[in-house]
């Protein structure tokens, strides 16, 4: 399992590299929370939609700006 600090650094390195097509809008997080049973089930729903994103962007070789 990751360490924390691993992990909060992955996210600050890859903040503002994503192509922005394939990021979360504010409306996509009022959903996930609107529709989440509890802190853990919106992690875990945020995460779920995050890779779908990711999957869609990697097909279409445009998962990085760049």
């Amino acid at each position: 399992m990751a360490r924390p600090a691993n992990v909060l650094n992955l996210i600050r390195n890859t903040k503002g590299t994503l192509n922005p097509n394939y990021t979360m809008k504010i409306v996509d997080a009022y959903d996930i929370k609107d529709n989440s049973n509890g802190c853990y089930d919106m992690i875990y729903n945020a995460f779920v939609f995050g890779y779908a994103q990711g999957v869609k962007a990697q097909k279409k070789g445009c998962a990085y700006n760049g």
